[in-house]
């Protein structure tokens, strides 16, 4: 029967050596080539992952070389051998995984050169390799045989499922999330929960457990996976079309519905922040004793801009109404979804 020492030599050729170099150094060509160009923040994380992988690369090497040498050059204790040969296995599945790593995210930067990149994805890829390595190194090396182990332990797997089931739950959630991919980081979005709460922000990171959306004022909110994948999601930035929202105005009824129109329209044509690419509806929708409803459907460059725009809007018309000496008998603004 092999003993520890017999298969760490025949795992500890030259060819995890040769192996490990020409990933490090293919990932760091394609880096240099393809991904030149990139923007400031992720030269910034792939060099930080370069720095990791070169650190842990230089580890291996030195206990890669010193086990080559207590093999062929000294005589020593097999167990001093073991401690040096584990260690450099070690080092080796670390290499390779952060090699993985590094190759994940230069292909999620290389697929999408300006939008952000989905951190669980990388996180699952490194989660599931580690995994594999760690089993595989603990059968080929200590002879673990984990089929008899995971059959023994259903009991064990019961009580974790219950303990981790929010966190389980978040994160299949995640994983649902990537492939059915409502939203990308970057993009606006409205979550309405199930219970009437509404959370709005840009998307800016989305990890095994939830998402975090930047809110108008800069503030961060981090919702679960899991409330996110059961709640109604509206996405602002999904599609190449321009984004509308409404603005109710009540005037007094015996204002000049033809004046009134006008003036609104000339509003929206010389409000920043209103495309004018795009056709502007200004009409008449109600007539009641508390006067006559005006109606403003207008294109805005983007989601994030809506609100200031309302006020511009507002302070324009307010000022045109009391140069022309229209009343205003109500003012109620009211934002939609596009339709």
């Amino acid at each position: 029967m092999d003993t520890v020492q017999e298969r760490l030599q025949n795992l500890l050729g030259i060819e995890p050596l040769v192996i490990l170099s020409v990933l490090g150094l293919i990932s760091f060509v394609f880096y240099k080539i393809w991904l030149k160009n990139v923007k400031a923040s992720r030269h910034e994380t792939l060099k930080r992952l370069f720095g990791e992988w070169m650190t842990s690369y230089v580890l291996f090497v030195i206990s890669w070389v010193l086990q080559f040498l207590m093999t062929h050059q000294f005589m020593v204790l097999e167990r001093f051998y073991n401690y040096v040969g584990v260690t450099a296995v070690v080092f080796a599945a670390v290499v390779l995984v952060r090699c993985v790593k590094i190759i994940v995210f230069e292909y999620l930067f290389f697929k999408s050169m300006t939008a952000g990149v989905p951190v669980l994805l990388v996180n699952l890829v490194t989660m599931i390799i580690s995994i594999f390595i760690a089993a595989w190194l603990s059968t080929a090396v200590f002879g673990v045989r984990w089929a008899p182990l995971l059959a023994t332990s259903a009991i064990v797997s019961v009580v974790l499922g219950l303990a981790l089931q929010d966190t389980l739950g978040n994160l299949f959630a995640g994983v649902a999330l990537q492939f059915d991919k409502p939203y990308e980081i970057g993009d606006w979005i409205e979550v309405h929960g199930s219970s009437g709460q509404l959370f709005v922000g840009e998307v800016h990171e989305i990890t095994w457990r939830a998402t975090t959306l930047f809110g108008f004022f800069d503030e961060v909110l981090t919702l679960p996976n899991r409330l996110v994948a059961q709640s109604e999601v509206a996405n602002f930035s999904a599609r190449k079309k321009p984004i509308y929202r409404g603005l109710n105005v009540m005037l007094d009824s015996g204002a000049d519905e033809e004046k009134v129109k006008e003036i609104l329209m000339r509003v929206l044509k010389e409000t920043p922040g209103v495309l004018q690419d795009q056709i502007h509806y200004v009409m008449l929708r109600d007539l009641n004793e508390k006067g006559a409803l005006y109606r403003l459907f207008y294109p805005i460059v983007h989601y994030s801009k809506q609100f200031s725009i309302v006020d511009e809007i507002l302070m324009r018309a307010q000022s045109e109404f009391k140069r022309a000496g229209i009343a205003i008998s109500k003012l109620r603004v009211e934002v939609e979804n596009s339709k």
